[in-house]
């Protein structure tokens, strides 16, 4: 059975020209090319490759969690990683691991949305770094394929860079691997999966102080043979974006014919529907008449009354800043000296900056919080924990 593989730096355009390859159950390519999708090869199956420069993997570090709560923490680490707003994101986050780590991926709603949505539909969606097998730990993988590449980390974390250009190390993978060096995360060394002789990774090594090594040359259209999962169920629960103009244009007359049948129904019931309409506004007054007498309202209409009087009359409520915070003294007590760095009160909640502490003083610190009756998420910060302290556990 032959499969069809695009490789896909953008939502699908009839008339832009994709790398595609046909393969077959082996995963040897029996042919490829790049042309326009209405020239793509049939096949039996056909699966789309996101390059890297259209997705982001992160790994996250949080400790232990029920299924129930691991898209919100993994929503709540990612807030200050990504440039782009999260509400414009597909997050799809993978199982959590024995150590706590979590690898999320990061495309964006319109492309997933155009790729579920593509016809012919396409059988599996994969990221192209997720083809690729892990190096081993502390170390860095350089993919190049083409005009574009990646760089695969040890943790699972992955980022598009450039391919070298006459020779050169691109400069993108050298400012990572100087932002690395400054955080005290630089790999040890970096599998460079791209042709190069050892004159031409010797520079790079020189160049970047980190030892380049030869690895097999990466090819996106095969692969490591690592089977990865599969984006598409994720990608296909995004809501459909309404028709474009072309399609509403193309059942203009149909929906004229639809709304005169409306129109004559309507006409033919008025007298009916004025004499219900009628009554039910009798109805609807007289309700309202009772509801204003007894001063009825619903339960958020009666709290917010509730604290209004209160804070007139100079007292509290729980969902106030101190008192919630009060609520978490004991567990705040708990930590060692010096580990809470910053606290902010916004929106009802407390975020809490604390410095490194280690996965058994973290579940504590939020044990002590659910016993006190209070509600957390935590994830992990370069420079520590981040912990937002929310409403009733």
């Amino acid at each position: 059975m032959a499969t069809l593989r695009v490789l896909l730096p953008a939502p699908p355009a009839a008339d832009r020209a994709d790398a595609w390859a046909l393969v077959d159950e082996r995963g040897k390519v029996l042919r490829q090319g790049r042309e326009v999708p209405s020239r793509w090869p049939a096949a039996e199956r056909r699966e789309a490759v996101l390059s890297a420069s259209a997705v982001r993997l992160l790994a996250l570090d949080l400790p232990p969690l029920p299924p129930g709560r691991v898209e919100q923490a993994v929503a709540f680490a990612l807030e200050e990683r990504l440039a782009t707003p999260l509400d414009a994101s597909v997050v799809v986050a993978g199982p959590q691991s024995a150590s706590g780590r979590i690898v999320a991926l990061v495309a964006s709603r319109a492309l997933a949305r155009a790729v579920a949505a593509h016809a012919p539909r396409f059988d599996r969606v994969f990221a192209e770094p997720q083809l690729a097998q892990l190096p081993p730990e502390g170390t860095w993988r350089w993919c190049v394929s083409a005009d574009h590449g990646f760089v695969l980390a040890s943790t699972g974390e992955a980022f598009a860079v450039g391919a070298p250009e006459r020779g050169e190390l691109p400069a993108d993978l050298r400012q990572a691997l100087e932002q690395a060096a400054r955080g005290g995360r630089a790999p040890e060394r970096v599998m460079a999966c791209v042709e190069a002789g050892d004159a031409q990774r010797d520079a790079w090594t020189r160049a970047s102080g980190v030892p380049f090594a030869a690895a097999t040359p990466w090819r996106w259209e095969a692969g490591d043979g690592v089977p990865p999962g599969d984006l598409l169920p994720a990608f296909a629960r995004e809501p459909v974006p309404a028709a474009a103009p072309e399609r509403r244009r193309t059942y203009a007359f149909a929906l004229i014919a639809l709304a005169i049948a409306g129109v004559l129904h309507v006409a033919a019931t008025a007298g009916t529907w004025a004499w219900r309409k009628l009554e039910l506004s009798r109805t609807q007054d007289a309700i309202a008449q009772v509801a204003r007498e007894a001063g009825a309202a619903d339960a958020a209409d009666l709290a917010r009354r509730h604290a209004a009087a209160r804070h007139r009359a100079g007292a509290t409520v729980p969902q106030d800043a101190w008192p919630r915070l009060a609520q978490a003294a004991p567990a705040l007590a708990a930590l060692p000296p010096g580990t809470l760095r910053t606290a902010r009160f916004s929106g009802g909640a407390w975020t809490l900056e604390l410095g490194a502490i280690d996965d058994a003083t973290l579940a504590a610190f939020d044990a002590r919080l659910r016993a006190a009756g209070l509600s957390s998420v935590s994830a992990r910060s370069p420079s520590g924990v981040r912990v937002r302290i929310e409403g009733e556990a």
